[in-house]
């Protein structure tokens, strides 16, 4: 079939189905939302079928429109792929890896001279927030995601295998004592995520759920938690394999063995779209490092 009629509705179709929402479409498009609107009612006219439901609040696909959805969403992904590395040589087109600074910083960094090393002219273009969303890591090539490697759509291979234990500096423990047992955390101050969920769970695990403690912050930055933690600012959890040289030399402690070990560092990437080859390097190159440091 040489001929597809209304190329630009089902293209238009697929990024709205994908986003089910008109203006995030449009916004993709860089087109208005009432062009994405009269685009699919033309589609819907010409299949003479509905394609979404429509609510004050809500939209989602009929089950006409996921058949035709699911055919079309691959197929879009494939060409657009191929057209972008037309227009760019693979040997000058940079791979972005998104990732927060505190993994960059204690893992990736001190390997990046192997990475040119073993894949010569592979130009990297890392990016670092302190935190993200799934939005933010499909606009990159790779993505390196702290969790349980559950996130839905994404396809997730293991990278570091994670554990969260206290860890504090030196110099809080010349001040305040190493703590012996779980409930001495009382006298500390415990430094938090952007939540208190670690925390919670590793003191339940603990067997002191209801502990109140001198005090407590909430820092979204990993490296400022660290900071704090060096200079005597209290207890942070956090994983003692990224911190090994830290640990080994004395600025850091580890009080207790008791670790929360469901936690991980993934390599992820939406599970419509196959990595490029040069990005499976890049891939393939991270998982080896991983294997060679956990071998070691």
């Amino acid at each position: 079939m040489t001929y597809i009629p209304h190329l630009n509705a089902l293209r238009t179709f697929s990024v709205a189905a994908r986003h089910l929402n008109f203006t995030t479409a449009a916004t993709e498009l860089n087109v208005s939302p009432s062009a994405v609107s009269h685009q699919i009612r033309q589609l819907e006219s010409y299949l003479s079928t509905s394609l979404f439901d429509r609510t004050a609040r809500q939209l989602t696909l009929t089950a006409e429109g996921e058949f035709l959805f699911r055919r079309l969403d691959d197929p879009f992904q494939k060409i657009g792929q191929a057209i972008e590395q037309m227009r760019t040589p693979l040997s000058t087109k940079s791979i972005s890896l998104l990732c927060r600074p505190f993994f960059s910083s204690l893992w990736l960094a001190p390997r990046l001279r192997s990475l040119w090393t073993t894949l010569p002219g592979i130009d990297l273009n890392l990016i670092h927030k302190t935190s993200f969303t799934l939005a933010d890591a499909e606009t990159a090539d790779i993505a390196i995601l702290w969790g349980k490697g559950n996130w839905p759509e994404m396809t997730c291979e293991r990278l570091v295998k994670g554990t969260l234990t206290p860890i504090m500096g030196r110099q809080l423990a010349k001040i305040a004592g190493v703590p012996e047992k779980p409930s001495d955390l009382a006298r500390y101050t415990l430094l938090h995520e952007e939540n208190r969920t670690h925390w919670a769970t590793w003191l339940e695990r603990a067997g002191v759920p209801n502990l109140k403690t001198s005090g407590s912050a909430l820092v979204d930055d990993t490296n400022v938690r660290l900071q704090q933690v060096l200079n005597g600012q209290g207890i942070m959890l956090s994983d003692p394999a990224l911190l090994a040289e830290l640990l080994a030399c004395g600025e850091l402690i580890r009080p207790f063995d008791l670790t929360l070990g469901e936690y991980s560092y993934y390599l992820a990437w939406p599970s419509r779209r196959t990595p490029e080859t040069r990005v499976r390097r890049v891939i393939d190159w991270l998982l080896a490092e991983s294997q060679t440091n956990a071998s070691n």
